[in-house]
């Protein structure tokens, strides 16, 4: 194992009995993920397995490709977000055998660098996906994201109208979401954002950090595999419905830890709060498919507080399936896709 050795001679911190996961990432739940990452996680297994995707490089830029196999395929670019990677559309792709599916890793995760730059935000992102659309010949396609990856897709939609003929959208960006007036605010719109409020409150202290610090706090996780797999593996269980296996978990550790990505990722957080995107209404038509269930629960969003922002087409709430859909609810993810642009293509 690439870090066995630091794994195994990991020091553990306390904990206090009996708490769980209230104070953080519970003790023993860290313990055997550890292990199992330390003994028996197989990552030459993943590297066949992703070996078996075709793997490009554009001005920095890695992602997989995959052509629709009629040769016919509607274009469609995936966006990932944080804390996560191109991974999580692995058990998605051999769905979409309609589409010829893009799947770019964000700038600053796993194999595609950030620039040594500020600014790399929603925009800068949404212009590189353009272009590298343009590039493999693709004048009109679609578009799908969440977390990051939702406002990556937003902005493209906003910035390019006339190109993507319409995009998928399983969270919404936070960075992004509708400015309204109390008194504007339905009793549904008040309930959600009652939710999300608390939320924030037992949640959000990662993002207050990673867009103010995220050099000072990047320094312990990128030295300790411990400690990476403590702060993303909290992520991952919270807002999950049902958390991923361990060996997908390893597999998304193993890349941010040997490609050292770890505080280039978090930087979105810096720059998106620094060099702000304002929205404006999104004309092109949209579909958002509702993933709710996650262990810290956020809230499900009413489609009329989306409504304020987008030109909702399709508008499906799911019974299973949290933050990380791709990932979670891979086949549902891609039934969703397969029917909404099926319909418009």
């Amino acid at each position: 194992m690439i870090c066995g050795a630091r794994l195994r001679n990991a020091r553990w911190p306390d904990q206090i009995p009996g708490i769980g996961w209230e104070q953080g990432t519970e003790l023993d739940w860290l313990r055997r993920l550890v292990s199992y990452w330390a003994h028996e996680f197989d990552w030459h297994g993943w590297e066949r397995r992703l070996n078996a995707f075709n793997h490009f490089t554009w001005e920095g830029i890695h992602f997989v490709y995959q052509r629709a196999a009629s040769g016919r395929g509607v274009p469609l670019i995936l966006t990932h977000g944080w804390p996560s990677s191109f991974l999580d559309y692995m058990d998605v792709l051999p769905m979409l055998d309609h589409f010829d599916v893009v799947v770019p890793s964000l700038p600053g995760y796993g194999f595609s660098p950030r620039p040594p730059k500020v600014g790399i935000n929603y925009r800068y992102v949404s212009e590189l996906w353009h272009r590298l659309m343009s590039e493999l010949g693709y004048s009109r396609y679609a578009a799908s994201g969440y977390d990051f990856g939702a406002g990556v897709t937003t902005i493209l939609a906003l910035d390019h109208p006339k190109s993507v003929i319409g995009i998928h959208l399983t969270t919404l960006e936070s960075d992004l979401a509708p400015v309204v007036d109390d008194t504007e605010l339905s009793d549904a719109e008040r309930s959600y954002l009652a939710v999300s409020r608390g939320w924030d409150t037992t949640e959000r202290g990662y993002s207050a950090i990673q867009s103010t610090k995220p050099q000072t706090v990047g320094y312990g996780l990128n030295d300790s595999p411990a400690g990476l797999a403590a702060y993303l593996g909290e992520k991952w269980h919270s807002w999950s419905d049902v958390t991923p296996t361990d060996d997908f978990l390893c597999a998304t550790l193993t890349l941010y830890w040997i490609t050292q990505s770890i505080t280039s990722s978090m930087r979105d957080y810096w720059d998106n709060r620094w060099h702000p995107v304002d929205p404006a209404y999104v004309t092109t038509p949209t579909a958002f498919g509702v993933f709710a269930h996650q262990t810290v629960p956020e809230g499900e969003l009413p489609r009329s507080y989306l409504e304020r922002l987008y030109n909702i087409q399709r508008w499906t709430v799911f019974p299973r399936g949290g933050h990380f859909a791709p990932a979670e609810e891979p086949a549902a993810v891609a039934a969703d896709l397969t029917a909404f642009f099926r319909g418009l293509s």
